[in-house]
């Protein structure tokens, strides 16, 4: 799988605006594509629309990037600057909850990003430590549907998580808090960035079951 991370700060009293223009028009838009396995958009806690798509791979995202650039176009009224992009393959994942195709109830986002590699550390180190230690830790915790990692460079990534509340979230905190401490301390040159926000505009084009990637 791949994903395809973007952030951007919108226009003062716009963030409503890009959100629904993300509900009602971009996603009928790429509801036209192959591959896409979904997409969701929320306002994050830095204030970003923080907009993100799960594909089958690069191949898949590359052949829509036609649909990209036209909803690029229609967002670009709400935001203050084009958005910032992450993107890269899936190369951990977990699925706590299943999650059907036609699921629709709103759920919290935590996406982590920045925090470099430590010096003679690479992101396949980050990746184990994700399966061996990550994705153990969150497999007693109540209200996580999923985590996942993604490979931007060999220094770099990202990884995320969706909750079925922020409640759910702020009672792993103590679980949460220990895993980032343990990263830094033996992966990262720095503290990650954390990214949240509850997301109500979304779809899901395939069944996400139980199981690791």
């Amino acid at each position: 799988m791949y994903v395809r991370l973007g952030l951007a700060n919108p226009k003062e009293g716009m963030a409503d605006d890009a959100l629904n223009y993300f509900r009602d028009v971009a996603i009928p838009v790429y509801d036209q594509v192959s591959g896409l396995l979904a997409t969701g958009a929320c306002l994050n806690n830095e204030g970003q629309v923080m907009a993100w798509t799960m594909w089958a791979n690069n191949e898949a995202k590359e052949s829509a990037m036609k649909e990209f650039q036209q909803n690029l176009a229609g967002l670009a009224d709400f935001l203050n600057e084009p958005p910032t992009i992450l993107e890269g393959p899936m190369v951990a994942a977990q699925q706590y909850i299943m999650v059907p195709k036609d699921g629709g109830e709103s759920f919290f986002a935590r996406f982590v990003v920045g925090g470099h590699m430590q010096e003679n550390k690479t992101y396949d180190d980050a990746t184990n430590f994700m399966k061996d230690t990550v994705y153990p830790a969150y497999e007693n915790v109540d209200g996580i549907y999923a985590t996942a990692a993604c490979k931007v460079n060999e220094n770099t990534g990202f990884s995320f998580n969706f909750w079925t509340s922020h409640d759910a979230a702020h009672a792993a905190s103590d679980v949460i808090t220990e895993v980032v401490k343990d990263a830094v301390a033996n992966l990262l040159k720095e503290p990650p960035k954390e990214l949240t926000g509850e997301c109500q505009v979304w779809k899901n084009y395939v069944d996400f079951p139980v199981g690791k990637l």
